[in-house]
């Protein structure tokens, strides 16, 4: 997609610090627990005529001749300001002129997960997926839609899809790893973890997740060293406070009987 990136936002309810990660477009990286505002950017782009076409901005409509990334820039300006409502029909507009371009779809359905509109969601990643079938980030917010309606052997097929097709595709690992530690596939899980790792070192959320498979297998000092670094590297201060209390209990016992589940 050019250099057009991704920010990933990961959700953690805890008391069991159950983890959800999609995958958002965005103009920048961003790190996988900290979800920051867009860069903002102007509706009307300098050196481009203007619309004849009447509109609530006065005589022309200013976006009218934008393209594809710009009408994604503005939306996501209007949702990060709090306008959902005007980023959705931002989107609207230009799928309407661009009903080929896979990253509005995405777009729409990462702002329908936000709002745990799932089903509307899937049905803006199928649309995508037909005009590229091997989109690894749509393939992966598929997955997570997949999760929510448990439909876990597709949200796994899905997944397996999009690790082949971008393998440092982080979100991607992590939301396996998440599923394989659901069903008790500790290793895989641990497999998947350790590659999030080594794709991002600096992203605090996969410590969280490792710390909890290296537990279930049995690996209480790499665990404890996973959730120190996670207490390092995360600015979310909730987290970081369930994350000390876990660690408070580990290191009372050589066996804790507290596990904290990486899946949602």
């Amino acid at each position: 997609m050019n250099n057009r990136l991704f920010y990933s936002s990961l959700g953690i309810a805890l008391m069991g610090l159950l983890v959800i990660g999609f995958i958002s477009y965005n103009s920048q990286t961003q790190s996988l627990d900290i979800l920051q505002p867009p860069t903002s950017t102007t509706a009307q782009t300098p050196g481009i005529p203007p619309s004849k076409k009447a509109s609530a901005h006065g005589l022309y409509d200013p976006h009218a001749t934008l393209k594809p990334e710009q009408h994604i820039q503005v939306a996501l300006q209007h949702e990060a300001e709090g306008r959902l409502h005007e980023a959705m029909k931002t989107l609207m507009s230009a799928i309407a002129q661009y009903p080929d371009e896979q990253e509005l779809y995405g777009i729409r359905a990462s702002f329908y997960m936000e709002q745990g509109q799932f089903s509307e969601a899937l049905q803006d990643l199928e649309q995508g997926l037909k005009v590229a079938p091997e989109d690894a980030r749509l393939l992966t917010n598929r997955a997570q839609v997949y999760r929510q309606f448990g439909q876990i052997e597709q949200a796994l097929r899905d997944l397996n899809t999009a690790i082949q097709n971008s393998p440092n595709l982080l979100a991607a690992h992590f939301n396996r790893g998440a599923i394989y530690y659901s069903s008790n596939e500790f290793e895989k899980a641990l497999a998947d973890f350790d590659a999030c790792i080594v794709i991002d070192p600096h992203t605090a959320a996969p410590y969280f997740n490792r710390a909890s498979a290296r537990q279930a297998l049995g690996n209480l000092d790499g665990a404890k060293e996973d959730l120190n670094r996670f207490i390092e590297l995360s600015e979310n201060e909730q987290w970081k406070t369930a994350a000390r209390k876990l660690l408070s209990r580990w290191e009372k016992t050589n066996q804790p009987t507290d596990q904290a589940s990486p899946t949602s």
